[in-house]
């Protein structure tokens, strides 16, 4: 259902996913709001906040296909965790499944840091951790975890651009959920234990 500010839609088909418009609840046949007045406008005379699509009908309840418990079904049906490192799944599925889901990614980094902390003490005696361990671990010069041909312009790329993903997986996903009460989704949690089993499957690939 699309919102406007200037009328009642009148095209039968969304022009981005091809579905029919749902101009009325299926269980009670209430109409669904198809106009509204905003009180600020840009100057091309557009509404600058559109109002949010109901999930459920106002009257009687019902969901609407896009309400939340729609998504939840689809990610259930969806058996990503075949995809997932074992490393990930070890530690957040159990997490995972219980609806902890901000817990579940902190989890699946912290095995992540853990790894990386053992090969790289393993090799220099020295102990590091979080994003200092990531940027002297797969440093682009003489790192202690090669991850690419460094005599060739692509590996030292690969390296860079891996060292980065690594410490900006630790400083902008693990330390926020570590050090603050942040809560995500399922899908946002899925989209970062992806992240997750990514670099633990880099990590098996090192040189």
């Amino acid at each position: 259902m699309l919102y406007s500010h200037d009328g009642i839609i009148s095209r039968k088909k969304c022009q981005q996913c091809g579905e029919s418009y749902i101009p009325a609840c299926e269980a009670c046949n209430t109409a669904l709001q198809n106009s509204f007045s905003s009180p600020v406008y840009l100057t091309n005379s557009q509404p600058v906040n559109f109002p949010p699509r109901p999930d459920f009908c106002p009257e009687c309840g019902n969901a609407f296909p896009w309400a939340k418990g729609d998504q939840e079904v689809k990610v259930a049906s969806f058996d990503f965790w075949d995809m997932l490192h074992p490393s990930v799944i070890g530690v957040a599925r159990q997490r995972f499944e219980s609806g902890h889901y901000a817990d579940a990614v902190e989890s699946a980094l912290k095995a992540l840091n853990v790894q990386v902390k053992k090969i790289y003490k393993t090799k220099t005696g020295e102990e590091l951790d979080g994003v200092p361990l990531m940027r002297k671990a797969f440093a682009h010069t003489a790192p202690i975890i090669q991850l690419g041909d460094l005599t060739e312009q692509t590996g030292r790329n690969i390296q860079q651009g891996y060292m980065d993903l690594y410490a900006g997986a630790i400083a902008g996903i693990r330390n926020p959920k570590a050090h603050d009460n942040i809560v995500i989704d399922d899908i946002r949690a899925i989209h970062h234990l992806f992240v997750t089993s990514l670099l633990f499957y880099k990590l098996d690939e090192r040189l």
